[in-house]
């Protein structure tokens, strides 16, 4: 059989064969991108009208019952708010168990302290939390805990006492009651905030949004939009704002289900195009495949030396036409390509060099960004990154995990006495004799200026001790030559332990606290975190 030509091959753009492929695919193209472009369009466009005729109605609807079910659960609360001088927590407590949309109800006086409390138990979370959570402003609003979970909460103003009755709302209660009132034809039903973020929502298997676009809420209407969501799902939606407060309620439906259809007759269209072009393809092959006979001894060349063997001849046929002249430059290209060869591995091979040397650099590179220049020890980057890694594995294991912070005592006086190079030098002495103090499952760093850090793994507050204590004792008892002078000097260490218990900051301020306190106590000590007494 005739082989068609590789396609990297160029042909002349008036040969024959060229014409005969051009013309197949690009009129087989064109046809079949016209008729799928028709039908796709018909079909989109009548399930848009008929979604622009459906979705506004019911999501209207959808926004009364939500409405309407707020306002009369909220007359209540409303009353307590306006008539109560002072409610009684038993009174607080009969509003929540009546009510199915309070979860919690507190009490806030004038000065904005909160004087009693009845069902959850966040208050004092919503106080420290990310935005502030403000129960002196009157309405609906959202909060969120330090542990990242989004509570809404209402705030009610007495008219002349200046208190304050804010509830949080019940998110089951609310999800509860939105359910029911689905738009028709939408999977997923939301109410969110100003910013996009989903407050309650009866959501479908496939509808695992976090948020909703910016753009879907900046005009809010009955308008149909299409948008992908943080799932990765392709839906339509449409916004509407709530009555009640600056919420907004919005309906979602996968386009893969409410557009069935169209996604029906584009499958249908694709397998009938498809057909047709391999058709023609097949065609194409057949008559392009008698016309380019002749090149098949140059593609048997041309693959042989494709495989490496770069001294094969393609042999040079009698005719001077277009293969005769493409043949004859091929094998002068070869010939050409094979007195190159040897160049070409010379320079490959130095290039490796260059690349081994490159490499080298970089590691010299990388060890210097996390070595500190003065003391050679791991500098403050490095510890950043190892107290991580070592936090997420204790937190996998279990183990214990103590920090010991170091101060130089008194060292701005003696660099200042002594010069900064004999400060310098000081460090220098310190790091060494410390790093000669620790074991070899410690990390050493500098942290800064003349404070250094010592990351003890599986290691409590007792053994840090230990290990502190034996550096102190190691630098107390060393003198240093330090300057010309060649006079001995002495200096002592503070130091701080502290052990991991949980989170970051907590550890690093336990054990700037110990180090603080041994400094409060005389300098040239040990003081341990959650302990009185200083070695």
């Amino acid at each position: 059989m005739a082989e068609l030509p590789s396609p990297g091959r160029r042909q002349p753009i008036n040969s024959l064969a060229t014409k005969i492929i051009l013309f197949v695919f690009v009129s087989t193209f064109a046809t079949a991108l016209v008729v799928s472009w028709v039908s796709i369009q018909s079909t989109h466009d009548y399930l848009s009208n008929r979604l622009d005729r459906q979705f506004p109605a019911s999501l209207l609807r959808s926004r009364d019952e939500i409405s309407a079910w707020f306002t009369q659960n909220l007359v209540e609360l409303r009353e307590l708010a306006e008539n109560a001088d002072d409610p009684s927590t038993k009174r607080l407590a009969r509003v929540v168990a009546k009510s199915e949309l309070i979860d919690g109800l507190a009490l806030y006086g004038p000065e904005g302290r909160r004087s009693r409390e009845v069902g959850r138990d966040v208050w004092s979370e919503l106080e420290h939390s990310r935005p502030p959570f403000d129960a002196a402003r009157a309405g609906i609003h959202i909060t969120t805990t330090p542990v990242g979970e989004i509570l809404s909460y209402i705030a009610l103003p007495h008219p002349s006492n200046g208190n304050r009755l804010v509830a949080i709302l019940n998110r089951t209660t609310i999800e509860t009651v939105i359910a029911p009132s689905r738009p028709e034809m939408s999977e997923s039903t939301l109410i969110v905030d100003r910013r996009g973020r989903i407050l309650f929502g009866a959501t479908g298997p496939s509808m695992l949004s976090r948020s909703v676009p910016d753009d879907l809420l900046e005009e809010p209407d009955s308008k149909i939009r299409e948008y992908t969501n943080a799932a990765g799902v392709h839906v339509i939606a449409s916004a509407l704002p709530l009555q009640i407060s600056n919420w907004y309620l919005v309906a979602e439906a996968p386009f893969e289900v409410v557009f069935a259809p169209v996604v029906s007759v584009v499958k249908r269209i694709f397998v009938i195009d498809l057909c047709v072009i391999l058709l023609f393809s097949f065609l194409a092959y057949k008559i392009t495949a008698a016309i380019l006979k002749p090149i098949e001894t140059l593609s048997d060349g041309a693959r042989q030396i494709a495989q490496g063997q770069l001294d094969h001849e393609i042999p040079e046929p009698a005719t001077h036409d277009e293969i005769g002249l493409l043949t004859h430059t091929f094998n002068d290209m070869m010939r050409k390509l094979r007195g190159n060869q040897a160049e070409i591995e010379i320079a490959n091979a130095k290039l490796r060099d260059q690349n081994l040397e490159l490499q080298q650099a970089n590691e010299v590179l990388e060890q210097l960004s996390i070595t500190d220049g003065l003391t050679k020890l791991h500098n403050h980057r490095f510890f950043q990154d190892h107290l991580t890694r070592e936090i997420k594995r204790v937190n996998r294991v279990q183990e214990p995990l103590s920090m010991i912070l170091v101060d130089v005592d008194d060292f701005k006086s003696l660099n200042d006495r002594l010069g900064h190079a004999a400060g310098d030098e000081l460090l220098r002495r310190i790091a060494m004799l410390m790093n000669d103090s620790i074991r070899e499952s410690d990390l050493l760093a500098r942290y800064g200026g003349d404070e250094f850090v010592v990351l003890a793994s599986d290691t409590d507050l007792a053994g840090a001790e230990q290990l502190a204590e034996k550096i102190r004792t190691a630098i107390a008892e060393s003198s240093f030559i330090v300057d010309e002078s060649l006079r001995p000097t002495r200096t002592t260490l503070s130091m701080g332990i502290a052990q991991y218990a949980g989170t970051r900051k907590r550890f690093f301020a336990a054990a700037d606290s110990a180090l603080y306190r041994a400094k409060a106590q005389g300098k040239n000590c040990v003081a341990v975190d959650n302990e009185d007494e200083v070695i």
